[in-house]
């Protein structure tokens, strides 16, 4: 008597609780990578970002050395000027 309603409703509700668990399954395997995809793409841009702030402070930094060192020059020039001049006095 296998063929009972009640034994072929538990066959019928099992196939059903497989294929829930399945899609289940399923589900949560592209909800991890819809999840990953952004993270990586995060870490990747973070890494990006780092390495131009990185090169912006560098360029930065050259800016001011190349500024310092024009100034210096100037004030070299300014002074050796003024030496003349108080020379030719």
């Amino acid at each position: 008597m296998s063929d009972t309603p009640a034994h072929h409703q538990q066959l019928k509700l099992d196939s059903v609780l497989a294929a829930h668990k399945r899609r289940a399954r399923l589900i949560a395997r592209l909800h991890e990578q819809a999840i990953a995809g952004p993270i990586n793409d995060l870490s990747a841009s973070k890494c990006n970002k780092a390495g131009i702030t990185k090169h912006a402070r560098w360029q930065k930094a050259d800016r001011l050395i190349a500024t310092a060192i024009l100034k210096m020059i100037a004030a070299a020039i300014l002074i050796a000027v003024l030496g003349c001049i108080v020379l030719a006095l």
